[in-house]
């Protein structure tokens, strides 16, 4: 008998974000993330050295990637054949050329209105989120993104 109620497939889990970005606040926008309904763990990376490390195949692998615009190259290289998904955000257009989620912060990242920049970034992420679970569930039940242990 149908109580008109609809049953939760499975407990939600949290998302993890490595987030290699120096002007914005990883706290802020797991906030603002909330706010649009995605559960994220961020880690946050100040150098470059740091991020490439735990971006190691052995070591757990992130569901999505933040990065400023001048990332890309170093996220190709450590990416391994996993196609994580990435948001570049910039300041400059010239990082948006050829990148399939690209955010303009076009007044930088340190004004009043950088708030509006978290919240596309968090709509952002909801969509590549929700894009990939509406594949996965025509396809199969898996985490957005497949954690292997392959070697370097």
């Amino acid at each position: 008998m149908s109580t008109g109620h609809d049953t939760p497939k499975e407990p939600r889990r949290r998302l993890l974000l490595y987030m290699l970005h120096c002007g914005l606040d990883g706290k802020l926008l797991q906030k603002i993330c909330a706010r649009h309904g995605l559960d994220l763990e961020i880690r946050q990376f100040p150098r470059e050295e740091a991020f490439a490390y735990h971006m190691h195949p052995q070591l757990p692998t992130p569901d999505l990637i933040l990065i400023r615009g001048h990332f890309i190259q170093l996220v190709h290289e450590c990416d391994k054949d996993r196609h994580i998904p990435y948001v570049v955000v910039s300041s400059k257009l010239k990082y948006g050329t050829g990148q399939p989620v690209f955010i303009h912060a076009d007044k930088g990242y340190g004004s009043e209105e950088t708030l509006a920049v978290y919240h596309a970034i968090a709509e952002k992420l909801k969509e590549m989120v929700s894009l990939h679970s509406k594949a996965s569930d025509s396809a199969s039940t898996v985490p957005l993104q497949t954690r292997d242990s392959r070697p370097c």
